[in-house]
Parts: C-alpha cells; sequence; structure tokens
C-alpha cells in the first residue's frame, strides 16, 4: 500500500514540475496585465534557474525525508504567495522557491520510482513522467479558462496534497557504480537532448511562420506537440525498455526523417510528431543513469539537462530563420551518434 502512495506521490510531484516550467509562458499574459511588466521577465527566469540548481544539489544526498515533502509544501507556499503577490518583485523572490522544490521534486520524483520497481525501471519511469506532459498541458490551459489567483490557490492545494502522499518516503538506496562504465556520454546526451526539446518548442514557430503559416497555427501545433510528447512516454514506454538504447536509436532516426520533412512548407505542419518519438527519451536516459551509477550521478544528469534547455535554444537565437531547421538536425545526429556510441559499448561489455 505504501508503494503505490508514494509512487502516486511521485506521480502528483512531477505534474507540479510540468506546471512550473509551463508557468512563465502562460502566465505571462497575466502578468503583463497585473504588473505592466516585459523585460523585468528575466529576473523571474534568473531567480528560478538558482533555486533549480540549489534544489538539484540538496537532492543529491542520501535523506529523502523530510526533503521530498518539504520541497512540496515549500512549492505550495511559492504558488499561495503568487497568488497574492501585489506586485512583481514578489513574484520573482517566490520563483527562487519555486526552483528549489521543482529540483529536489525533479531527483526524488523520479528516483524514488526507479527504486520502487527496479526491474520495470524504464518502463515506468517513461510512464510516471506522463505527469510532467499533463502539468505543462494543464497550465496554459487551466490560465486561460480560469482567474489567475484561483488557479494558483488550486496548485497550491495539489502540491499540499503530494507532501502528504510522499511523507516519511524512504532513504535514498545505494547502487555500487560498475566498473569501466563512462558517465559523460550520458550527460551530453541529456544536454542535446533537452536542447532539442526546447528549440524545437522554442524556435520552430520561427521557422513555421518564415514558410508563411499563420501565428496561430504555430501556437496550435506546440500544444500538440506538447501532448504527443507526452503520449510518447505513456505508449512507447513498454517498447523502449526491452532494448533502451536500441529502441531510442530507431526512434531518432523518425526524429530525423519527420524534421528532414520540416524543411517544407505543407509537411513542416508535421512537426509534432517528432514530440511522440522523442517522448522517452530522458526518462530512459535517467532510468539507466540511475542503475549503472546510482543516486548521486543523477544530479549531474539534471545539470547537464538544465544546462542544455538554456543554453542550446539561447545559440539558436543566434542563427537566421533559414538556419533553424538545420540546427535541429545537426542536434538529432548528434545524439544518434551519442546513442550509438553508447549501445556499441554496451554490446562490448
Amino acid at each position: 500500500m505504501a508503494d503505490v502512495r508514494f509512487f502516486s506521490g511521485a506521480f502528483l510531484s512531477l505534474f507540479l514540475v510540468g506546471v512550473v516550467v509551463a508557468l512563465p509562458g502562460a502566465a505571462l499574459p497575466h502578468w503583463r496585465e497585473r504588473y505592466g511588466v516585459e523585460g523585468e521577465v528575466s529576473g523571474f527566469f534568473a531567480a528560478l534557474l538558482l533555486g533549480l540548481l540549489l534544489g538539484v544539489r540538496l537532492a543529491q544526498g542520501p535523506r529523502r525525508h523530510p526533503l521530498f515533502p518539504g520541497a512540496l509544501l515549500l512549492l505550495g507556499l511559492a504558488f499561495l504567495g503568487m497568488a497574492l503577490a501585489p506586485s512583481f518583485p514578489w513574484v520573482v523572490a517566490l520563483a527562487f522557491l519555486l526552483g528549489l522544490g521543482e529540483g529536489v521534486m525533479n531527483v526524488h520524483g523520479n528516483s524514488l520510482v526507479g527504486e520502487l520497481y527496479p526491474e520495470r525501471r524504464v518502463e515506468l519511469l517513461n510512464r510516471v513522467n506522463v505527469a510532467f506532459g499533463l502539468g505543462a498541458v494543464f497550465t496554459p490551459l487551466a490560465l486561460t479558462l480560469g482567474p489567475y489567483a484561483s488557479v494558483l490557490l488550486l496548485v497550491a492545494l495539489l502540491s499540499l496534497l503530494g507532501a502528504l502522499l510522499v511523507w516519511r518516503a524512504p532513504e535514498v538506496a545505494h547502487t555500487p557504480r560498475k566498473k569501466g562504465e563512462r558517465l559523460w556520454p550520458f550527460l551530453l546526451a541529456a544536454a542535446l537532448y533537452t536542447g532539442l526539446e526546447g528549440s524545437l518548442a522554442t524556435w520552430n514557430r520561427v521557422w513555421l511562420e518564415r514558410l508563411g503559416h499563420p501565428v496561430g497555427v504555430g501556437g496550435v501545433l506546440l500544444s500538440l506537440y506538447w501532448l504527443l510528447l507526452a503520449l510518447g512516454r505513456l505508449l512507447l514506454a513498454e517498447r523502449v525498455a526491452k532494448r533502451p538504447l536500441g529502441a531510442l536509436r530507431g526512434l531518432l532516426l523518425g526524429v530525423f526523417a519527420l524534421l528532414g520533412l520540416n524543411l517544407l512548407p505543407p509537411t513542416a505542419l508535421l512537426f509534432p510528431l517528432a514530440g511522440f518519438l522523442l517522448g522517452p527519451f530522458f526518462s530512459t536516459l535517467f532510468a539507466l543513469v540511475q542503475a549503472r551509477f546510482g543516486h548521486r550521478a543523477l544530479g549531474g544528469l539534471l545539470y547537464a539537462g538544465a544546462a542544455g534547455s538554456t543554453l542550446i535554444p539561447a545559440l539558436f537565437a543566434l542563427l537566421p530563420p533559414e538556419g533553424i531547421p538545420f540546427g535541429l538536425l545537426l542536434l538529432v545526429l548528434g545524439l544518434f551518434a551519442l546513442v550509438r556510441g553508447l549501445e556499441r559499448g554496451e554490446g562490448r561489455a
């Protein structure tokens, strides 16, 4: 019974991570209306990143209780404060708490599931990460249909529920590192993946507009991309679990073909399908690193993912619109080469 409770808590915590990630884009119209902000939003991202880095660092230790439920309580307080914040500097200060909670929850929400079900780690980590996609889809939808403060108060209540579900979660299990295994290719793969995921979500809209598609079409396709990313984790989990690296290599070939079609105006509208194929990627890397290198290595994986998700999309800002699809293809080729190398190393072991 405890395993079901902890799994449910992990699912809810990853849903809330999705809410935090999607919040800036979804809340920006409300912030403009309430506080009259524009460039000041950069302070929100800076505070969020600082909190995230500290949260991941704290989560690398052996104790899961009371850190994990405490992070959910902290997140609830941050959302409560944001709902009532009288000015935007308060929102920026609370963003640090959001990032702190996100960092802890991302590590322990995933690692707890991997420890509860080690024999089905790859499959169940992909399935539980569907929660992240649901949170990312829920946030813009809820803030479009419902009052800003009411939505944030609802999320605060969900955070409290999550804290109760993971109360007294077990300490981190020790996993000895296998000799001869190299961690850096997994870290580089995580950075390239998050860079690809974020760049595709951010910059492909610019490319679609360059091809002559309306701005509204890009918005609809972006929502579909995030939805298909979640569905990919759910529906491909069992297949990927049978032969993780081989399956990822095959999925990347499909992504490369779809992003090749991205060069042409009619078939560029198919780009959300790439999200379906990319869905299982990060959760599978997480499961493999946890199994081979243990809990402490997971912090490095998330740091690499955070670096890729910020630095690589920033580099895309320097490209002319005509270079965007080629930059995406280059990222896929780099990922394919890394996965192929890891697969060959596995075969020699």
